[in-house]
């Protein structure tokens, strides 16, 4: 009987020393990381953004928010623009174009030179931007897209 006591006692402290382990779940998993930095967009996409709530900031008003598939908008209309011509599009979003500047700085200064186009960087009940370049045979074409 004293030997079942033992090999009880042997057998608890192999149980806790190895197979305690299949018994007790794994601590969760950490969340996975939320990425947030900005994929999207061109060097000069990225920067007549950057301009634009400079701008805004400047008169106190809050930064736009990147929204990716107003970038991937706006983009594609500065496209379909440097291979026809300037227009407006029907997206629905509020829209700046313009056309043949060399630079970000240029394109947004011309917008901020304008009235109808300040109004659209300047307008605090937008909340979002899409900005677009490209670069076809008419020249280089620039979309900014506001929600």
């Amino acid at each position: 009987m004293r030997w079942a006591k033992g090999l009880f006692g042997a057998a608890l402290v192999l149980f806790a020393l190895y197979g305690i382990k299949r018994f007790v779940a794994p601590p969760p998993a950490p969340p996975p990381k939320i990425v947030t930095k900005l994929i999207v967009g061109n060097q000069f996409e990225v920067e007549v953004v950057r301009l634009t709530n400079l701008e805004r900031t400047r008169r106190g008003l809050q930064p736009l928010k990147v929204n990716s598939k107003m970038m991937a908008d706006a983009h594609q209309w500065s496209v379909i623009q440097s291979n026809s011509r300037m227009h407006h599009s029907k997206m629905g979003y509020g829209e700046n174009v313009a056309w043949n500047q060399k630079s970000p700085s240029e394109v947004v200064q011309v917008w901020m030179n304008s009235r109808g186009h300040r109004a659209n960087i300047l307008n605090g009940r937008y909340t979002e931007i899409g900005a677009g370049y490209a670069r076809g045979a008419r020249g280089p074409m620039w979309t900014q897209v506001f929600r």
